[in-house]
């Protein structure tokens, strides 16, 4: 087992927690600004700092921590997308039948 691998495990997992925190919150932004731009890109630029700070604790590493760091964030903001469309899928779903439930009663 190479030594690399447990030195950048832990690199990969700061890049996940990174993603958790950056992903989440600016989800739970878009959900109480709406469709403010301003104010939705405003808290993307305030959350900008912990993707970056993880890059940068990675760095120490060299090239490989940065890789290992990017990937974990990569990799949660896959799921967390995933997620969050299949969520939104289903209220999409859920809408759409309520829709023509009605539509089908006013006939």
């Amino acid at each position: 087992m190479s030594y690399n691998a447990l030195f950048y495990f832990p690199l990969f997992i700061l890049g996940v927690i990174a993603g958790f925190f950056y992903f989440t919150h600016l989800f739970k932004s878009v959900n109480a600004f709406g469709t403010d731009k301003g104010k939705v890109m405003r808290s993307m630029l305030i959350r900008l700092p912990i993707p970056i700070a993880a890059a940068l604790i990675g760095s120490l590493a060299g090239v490989g921590g940065i890789i290992s760091v990017l990937i974990g964030f990569t990799v949660f903001q896959i799921y967390f997308l995933v997620k969050v469309g299949t969520r939104l899928k289903k209220e999409v779903e859920e809408e759409a039948e309520k829709a023509a439930q009605e539509h089908s009663e006013k006939d």
